[in-house]
């Protein structure tokens, strides 16, 4: 009796540690966000790829036009584990931003006049 016990405990830890090892990554929570300052001299767009699971792709969308002097925010939603940001300096070229870590927020700021418009991660 004491072995068959033993035995069962020893398949229940192996199952739960199964468990815990093939579980997905952690996503976002929907209170993360992505903010952007904009110093530069260009009107600024930013394009939204999400990733995450099956459908995520939905929610994707872009902010158009961003003025110089202003600032706003992307919220990760809840099941995102990250991001492919397009940034679109108008009239002169686009740079990717990848981000990989949906568990926090990140903050960016535009500089730079034509034609060499950049980003800088700056502390949130």
């Amino acid at each position: 009796m004491k072995r068959s016990a033993a035995y069962g405990a020893a398949a229940l830890g192996l199952a739960l540690a199964g468990a815990l090892m093939t579980a997905p990554p952690a996503s976002a929570s929907s209170d993360n966000y992505i903010r952007f300052t904009n110093d530069s001299g260009y009107f600024i767009d930013t394009c939204y790829t999400w990733k995450g699971p099956d459908g995520i792709e939905s929610k994707n969308y872009c902010h158009h036009a961003k003025p110089v002097g202003t600032g706003w925010e992307a919220y990760f939603p809840a099941e995102a584990t990250g991001a492919t940001v397009t940034v679109n300096f108008t009239g002169s070229h686009s740079v990717p931003i990848y981000i990989d870590d949906a568990n926090t927020n990140h903050c960016f700021k535009f500089t730079g006049v034509w034609p060499n418009g950049h980003f800088l991660r700056v502390q949130c």
